[in-house]
């Protein structure tokens, strides 16, 4: 072999040898790992509506929940408020709508803004809720009593009192409407309205309304019959006056919240006597009293004591168990008494009583009256001995 051509081989041996020892300092013998994916960002969580939300009506925590932005959502986002959109949603927990009142009606599934709902806040106190001169009057009414429960706050009811009307032998259910007009301003004993579902096996409770006198009046009838409202229109008045010279009962209604006012009117019995209409019965005479029947027992020709029979009323029909007086129809009310005996020769009348009806809960006890009864017939005859 010729020598150049060992020298070229030689030659080429060390180029070879250089460029396989550059070659593997620039690693190109050892590729680097391909660098990783950058992490997808998280989910932006924002709160929506899980139900239809109505205006003017109290959220619960309920009634919203909490998911992640959709991508198109955020897209539409950005282009409606631009960069600095996310200042404009509620906070991603449901608790942040709880008790907050929607300023519009809002669909499921619906986005939801802080300027959708008002301020937070309590609502405003119930005194400051009634109008200056009236009253607020709490009444218990079954829901099939209450228009199957569906009256909401801001309605007018006309109130209604069934009751068992006891007079001398006479025993008959009536009704009557002893408040109309009255606004509902408070339902289920909370300030704030709310969608909820009553159940039907219990009383709902709303505050109504009233003038002092009805308001009064409301209080006296739930003792003495069941009440129920009907849906009614606001009532009518002029100047501020509840006076209604069309009507009979209500002539005088400026008078009575006066009188209540200053304290001279109390509520009773005769109130409902003028609503219910109810006809005086007639006047019937007292018996003349028997005076008492002394007889005195000896033994052999000692004394042995003496039996007395108290005097009683002669063919006297039987009054009616603790009867309550009756006074004129619209005049001032003392409450309720028993009715007076009359003297011998005068005249008395039978009193009235107004007491819940059994068809509404009350249970009679007739055997409860028979004991009384017989108690009372056998105090009548009283032995006394030495």
């Amino acid at each position: 072999m010729r020598a150049s051509t060992v020298f070229v081989l030689a030659l080429g041996l060390l180029v070879a040898f250089v460029a396989v020892s550059v070659a593997k300092s620039a690693g190109l013998f050892n590729p680097k790992a391909a660098a990783p994916a950058p992490e997808k960002p998280p989910a932006t969580k924002i709160l929506a509506s899980k139900v239809n939300l109505f205006e003017n009506i109290t959220v619960t925590v309920d009634q919203v929940y909490v998911r992640d932005l959709r991508p198109e959502e955020e897209k539409a986002l950005g282009d409606r408020f631009g960069t600095n959109w996310k200042d404009k949603l509620m906070q991603p927990m449901a608790s942040a709508a709880h008790l907050r009142v929607v300023r519009q009606n809002l669909v499921a599934d619906t986005i939801l803004f802080k300027d959708q709902f008002e301020d937070a806040g309590l609502p405003e106190s119930l005194s400051k809720q009634l109008e200056p001169g009236t009253r607020g009057v709490n009444v218990s009414v079954p829901k099939d009593k209450a228009a199957g429960g569906v009256l909401r706050v801001g309605e007018y009811v006309d109130l209604f009192l069934t009751t068992k009307v006891e007079s001398g032998d006479r025993d008959e259910l009536r009704t009557a409407c002893i408040a109309r007009g009255c606004k509902v301003v408070m339902k289920r004993n909370i300030l704030w309205s709310m969608m909820a579902a009553d159940p039907d096996d219990k009383p709902l409770h709303f505050t109504l309304q009233a003038n002092p006198y009805r308001a009064a009046l409301i209080e006296f009838a739930q003792t003495h019959g069941q009440l129920s409202l009907q849906p009614g229109s606001a009532p009518a008045k002029t100047n501020g006056s509840y006076s209604d010279p069309s009507s009979k009962e209500y002539a005088n209604e400026d008078q009575r919240i006066d009188e209540m006012g200053k304290g001279v009117r109390t509520i009773g019995t005769e109130d409902l006597v003028r609503i219910f209409q109810i006809t005086p019965p007639p006047l019937r005479p007292s018996a003349p009293i028997v005076p008492p029947i002394k007889i005195q027992h000896l033994s052999g020709v000692s004394e042995a004591g003496y039996t007395v029979f108290p005097g009683a009323p002669q063919a006297a029909p039987a009054a009616p168990a603790e009867p309550q007086s009756v006074k004129p129809a619209g005049g001032a009310s003392q409450g309720s008494s028993a009715a007076p005996r009359g003297a011998q020769g005068e005249t008395q009348q039978a009193g009235y009583n107004f007491r819940l009806p059994s068809a509404t809960g009350e249970k009679e006890c007739k055997s409860c009256d028979d004991k009384k009864k017989a108690a009372a017939e056998a105090a009548k005859y009283t032995t006394i001995r030495k």
